[in-house]
């Protein structure tokens, strides 16, 4: 059997989300490593962004959501990367934030790159995306105006929000050409409801990485 390691900013097991994964993976084993997977509470508290400092948001074993440092987060992410290498056959980060310098000596998606030159190859010119955090607008619209020349970003968690108010937010992006959900917390419901508000297609991060790991896994 084919093993997939899954790297998550958060902690392991990702139960929100990996069940979705399997659906689409099949035959495959998964291996999980969380970058705070061996940290205190006091000691994930710590990694919490300064002002103006660059962040991400996830999710913790027991669903909490906690805000980290990209700074300070990175080199727990390598340490992931680095114990699951000599163990399985490819890899993934579960995170659509830009991981500068992650390196691996095993075949790596990184998701957020993944998520960019798909959008980048649909040439659409109006972009809606939904973040988790407004903290996160800026660093945002940073990275998805690369490639598309007319974005709006909105925010919701998808740790905290409830789907009902996911459904008024995405109403606002009826104008643009796609949405994406630009966090690996939005789940396969959320992407519904974003659709049938905003009348527009929408990718999904989680699901994209899980077709493009079974194309690269043969499964």
């Amino acid at each position: 059997m084919r093993r997939l390691g899954l790297i998550t900013i958060g902690q392991s097991p990702r139960v929100d989300a990996v069940p979705e994964l399997r659906e689409i993976l099949g035959d495959v084993e998964i291996v999980e490593c969380g970058a705070l997977d061996r940290l205190s509470r006091e000691q994930i508290a710590e990694l919490a962004p300064g002002s103006g400092e660059r962040l991400f948001v996830t999710r913790l074993r027991d669903g909490t959501e906690v805000k980290v440092s990209v700074k300070r987060i990175l080199p727990l992410v390598q340490e992931c990367i680095n114990s699951l290498e000599p163990h399985v056959d490819i890899l993934a980060v579960f995170c659509t934030g830009e991981l500068p310098d992650i390196r691996s000596s095993k075949p790596l998606v990184e998701l957020s790159g993944l998520l960019l030159r798909v959008v980048e190859a649909l040439k659409v010119r109006k972009l809606g995306v939904v973040i988790p955090d407004p903290r996160q607008v800026g660093m945002t619209e940073e990275k998805w105006s690369r490639v598309v020349p007319d974005v709006r970003v909105l925010s919701l968690s998808p740790y905290t929000g409830a789907l009902e108010e996911l459904g008024r937010v995405s109403g606002e992006l009826r104008d643009r050409d796609l949405v994406v959900l630009d966090c690996v917390g939005f789940s396969e419901e959320a992407k519904r409801v974003v659709a049938a508000a905003s009348g527009r297609p929408v990718l999904l991060p989680r699901t994209l990485l899980a077709r493009v790991l079974r194309e690269l896994l043969g499964t």
